[in-house]
């Protein structure tokens, strides 16, 4: 058997989970396109900016001037601080950091066209195994990467000097790149904006999560699920037999209509209920079995109130009515104890049948708990007084009348006799057949047997009086 699971429950992780996917999506979409956009400007900016030093080097260094590139580096780190420029030579070494590329220079020249320097930068930079320095070098082009350092996140691009033709005559032939330009930015606030950026979209994709799963709760809670939880427990009710309780209606909606179709189940099934108390539980039984009809050996009870017309005569109505559904109340409730099933009421007489391994048993322990009840309670059963008989045989169980009015009942030879013996039973007796005797004589104290002349028989019946009997121990 499945796990009961809430629909309450079912719902909010539904809510919740569109939530999350929906808002999550649309929410990481935009804090990515904003991260993206920042990133994506910081690089264009950095690549026009290095575009734009890129050819102010290279007209300085055109001339030869290498002094003025040195400055125009200076300049720009005191301007802006957050760039960083270097001149690199080919083998990853920084420019202009010892007297080798005069000396290289001259010697092309062959005269003394620059003069040796006596002041070097303390802090050389050598990009030598740099694998992205190697690539620009190699492949003559421009690398821009992202690197971080110290807690801080630089962007750091490398854009090659060609030797042009133009330039051989100074710094030679042998090599393709005569200098790498090796411009970095800190980007850490950018990278700070893209960090806050993220944590406010969570933030706001945690809050709009929580509130929308709240107003959506809220407002499914009103309209579905304590509707729902309302309708299941007026259904739970009636289950169990009160059939008092109804489904309050407040919409016009699906809803609504469900809660109208319970309200007229319900009443529906009350008056089932009220008509099922003049309805046998065999011939309920049988409608859900679809019995058409069979033979089965069974237990006929039958008992019948003695004097009763002229008793109903001496009284009003309402006194015989009352008194009439009081004793026969009674004898339901112990025929049903002790496991029969009150066939009909006919006027003031019962028939009952037992069925079972101890039908025989049972049957005749109710006759004798009904005959002592009334003996010893005659003023609350205004001295009436009732004649049982009681038989077992084979008798036919079927759907008995027309096909707008009938009956589950038993007919058959054995019910008439049962019939024969009540009919028979003089006030407070019981009368049983030798078929009962013999299912119960082990344990029975009984009176003859006596001789019945039944109309219709060639033959007398064996019939005993019942007086008392032990109860079989369970």
């Amino acid at each position: 058997m499945k796990r009961f699971v809430p629909l309450t429950r079912k719902i909010n992780l539904i809510i919740v989970a569109s939530l999350v996917i929906g808002v999550g999506v649309v929410i990481t979409y935009f804090a990515y396109t904003q991260n993206l956009n920042l990133s994506q400007t910081s690089q264009g900016n950095l690549r026009q900016q290095s575009d734009i030093l890129f050819q102010s080097i290279k007209n300085a260094m055109l001339p030869g001037e290498a002094p003025i590139a040195v400055q125009l580096f200076e300049d720009i780190g005191l301007a802006n601080p957050a760039y960083k420029i270097f001149l690199l030579r080919g083998n990853g070494v920084q420019a202009f950091s010892d007297n080798s590329t005069i000396e290289t220079v001259n010697a092309n020249l062959g005269s003394t066209g620059f003069e040796p320097k006596e002041v070097f930068p303390r802090d050389v930079m050598v990009r030598e195994e740099d694998p992205y320095f190697s690539v620009s070098v190699q492949e003559r082009r421009p690398i821009l990467f992202q690197e971080t350092s110290a807690g801080k996140t630089f962007f750091t691009i490398y854009k090659p000097l060609l030797n042009l033709p133009k330039c051989t005559g100074c710094h030679g032939s042998t090599h393709t790149v005569r200098g790498v330009i090796n411009i970095t930015t800190d980007i850490t606030p950018v990278v700070n904006q893209q960090r806050n950026n993220l944590l406010i979209a969570s933030g706001f994709f945690v809050a709009v999560v929580l509130v929308l799963t709240l107003l959506l709760s809220l407002y499914l809670h009103g309209t579905l699920i304590r509707p729902v939880k309302h309708i299941g427990e007026v259904c739970t009710t009636v289950t169990a037999g009160d059939f008092s309780a109804h489904v309050i209606v407040p919409n016009r909606d699906e809803i609504g209509e469900l809660g109208e179709t319970v309200n007229q189940m319900v009443e529906g099934l009350y008056e089932r209920f009220e008509l099922s108390k003049f309805v046998s539980s065999s011939t309920i039984q049988s409608i859900r079995d679809q019995d058409k009809g069979a033979k089965r050996e069974m237990t006929l009870f039958f008992s019948d109130i003695r004097s009763f017309t002229s008793f109903s005569e001496q009284k009003q109505p309402q006194e015989v009515v009352d008194s009439l559904n009081r004793i026969l109340n009674f004898q339901t409730q112990v025929i049903q104890k002790n496991g029969g099933d009150v066939d009909k009421y006919v006027g003031d007489e019962i028939v009952a049948i037992f069925s079972g391994e101890y039908k025989e048993e049972h049957a005749c322990l109710t006759a004798l708990e009904i005959q002592n009840e009334i003996m010893h309670n005659q003023d609350q059963y205004k001295a009436l007084t009732v004649g049982v008989g009681i038989n077992t045989g084979e008798v036919i169980l079927g759907m008995i009348g027309s096909e707008k009015r009938a009956d589950f009942t038993v007919i058959g030879d054995a019910v008439n006799i049962a019939s024969r013996l009540c009919d028979s039973a003089k006030p407070g007796m019981i009368l049983i057949s030798e078929s009962v005797y013999r299912g119960i004589k082990e344990r029975a104290r009984t009176r003859g047997p006596y001789h019945l002349k039944v109309k219709g028989k060639d033959s007398d019946l064996h019939v005993y009086q019942l007086l008392a009997m032990k109860r079989r121990l369970e």
